[in-house]
């Protein structure tokens, strides 16, 4: 049974790009708590999107 359907690499990607939008997001004083940002990136993510940009923009436009 797999728990977790990422690969390490994919995971660290995630990761920095998780750190990257709750930074962006934090400078531009967008009212979106980190939990969303992080729910949402992930639900991207299970869809199957893995485009930095898109999944970036995805969520900061969400929130603006």
């Amino acid at each position: 049974m797999t728990l977790c359907h990422y690969s390490s690499e994919e995971l660290d990607e995630l990761q920095q790009l998780l750190k990257s939008i709750i930074d962006e997001a934090h400078q531009m004083s967008l009212n979106i708590p980190d939990e969303d940002i992080i729910e949402k990136l992930f639900d991207l993510a299970d869809q199957g999107e893995r485009d930095p940009d898109k999944l970036r923009q995805a969520i900061l436009n969400q929130a603006a």
